[in-house]
């Protein structure tokens, strides 16, 4: 099965169809993403979808609300003066990006999701709509393409995934596109656009490829992980020295609290601008590499269990990090896991790919 449909399909709403599909675990705040990632996670129209306690739990960990109200988007919307639909937010090689284009996919979701994640939203939006644009223009400059019955192939995967797992096996593949904001064309139209660039890239993964990546990253495979949880100062879309350093100075003061005997779930709670805050900043387990940013997996991975971190700072912001076990590596051979590195080194590549048409590629961002 395809695995990086997410790159053609709005990340916001095939990523959450994905967790409910496939359980396929978090993206944290950061993985190696192509335009987002993240992780992070955004909530869309549900119409006519029955939600049961499960599907509500999994929402709420991505911080989505399920209910109306939800964090009161709306009303922020209701107060923000609506920006030009004919706006250029971004310019691909020359072609247009525009306000509708963003908007169309905000409104999807904004009433449930916490007002003060918009401007961080919109850019992470932005991104994607501009990796999916210069995806397109190569797919249709080297007339790439993906046969249909495969396409079909997948569709009828999902539904079977749908059918097999426990908490789905009552809804459609429909419904669960409904509750995304989308429909059967625009994810056949993503899984034409992903077969055809994965054909592209998956042809310079040979065996000998994929044998020396799992040797020199065998950490990501023999089931080493840590489970721990953090408190996040966000500072995505802080653009001042002033603005850094009042963050840095808040997380300096949540650090200083636990080391007079404050509880880390409580301050997680309190202070944490990521949505594990609700429930005390545990992100689980998680391996060396592939899911959380290297700077934040490689402060995670040196600290002793029980042990509090100094402020980490990624791209996200500042993290104070608690790890709360780990598991030791088991031994495993390269056959046993052939597949997942091959998953692994394709995404590599299509990010390899993405930087490269990013580079040569001519982009104006104007999004305010």
């Amino acid at each position: 099965m395809l695995k990086r449909i997410t790159v053609f399909m709005f990340f916001p709403s095939f990523l959450a169809l994905s967790l409910s599909i496939f359980g396929c675990g978090k993206n944290e705040q950061g993985v190696t993403q192509l335009g987002s990632q993240t992780s992070e996670d955004f909530a869309k129209t549900h119409k006519n979808v029955d939600f049961n306690k499960e599907d509500k739990e999994k929402m709420h960990g991505l911080g989505m609300e399920t209910e109306g109200g939800g964090h009161g988007m709306s009303g922020v919307h209701g107060k923000k003066e609506k920006a030009d639909p004919t706006k250029v937010i971004a310019t691909v090689n020359n072609e247009k990006i525009s306000r509708k284009d963003l908007d169309n996919i905000l409104d999807r979701f904004k009433n449930h999701v916490n007002p003060a994640a918009l401007p961080s939203m919109e850019q992470q939006i932005t991104e994607q709509l501009v990796a999916q644009c210069l995806l397109r223009q190569f797919v249709t400059e080297n007339k790439l393409s993906f046969p249909s019955e495969k396409v079909e192939q997948e569709i009828a995967k999902m539904r079977e995934n749908i059918k097999k797992n426990p908490a789905t096996k009552e809804k459609t593949l429909e419904q669960f596109l409904e509750l995304q904001g989308s429909n059967i064309d625009e994810l056949k139209t993503a899984i034409n656009m992903s077969g055809a660039i994965e054909n592209f890239v998956s042809k310079s993964v040979d065996d000998k490829k994929l044998e020396d990546y799992f040797m020199k990253n065998i950490s990501t495979f023999n089931g080493e992980s840590v489970t721990a949880s953090h408190i996040l100062v966000d500072t995505k879309g802080m653009k001042t020295q002033d603005e850094l350093d009042k963050a840095k100075a808040k997380i300096d003061s949540i650090r200083k609290e636990l080391d007079d005997g404050a509880d880390f779930a409580e301050l997680a709670k309190k202070y944490s601008d990521c949505p594990t805050g609700k429930t005390g900043g545990d992100l689980g387990s998680f391996p060396r590499h592939g899911v959380m940013v290297e700077t934040f997996a490689n402060a995670a991975f040196s600290m002793e269990v029980g042990k509090l971190s100094d402020p980490v700072k990624t791209e996200f912001g500042y993290h104070l990090i608690k790890v709360i076990a780990r598991t030791p590596a088991k031994d495993v051979s390269f056959s046993e896991v052939k597949e997942r590195v091959r998953e692994q080194l394709t995404a590599i590549e299509m990010n390899n790919l993405i930087k490269d048409l990013r580079e040569k590629a001519k982009i104006e961002i104007t999004l305010q």
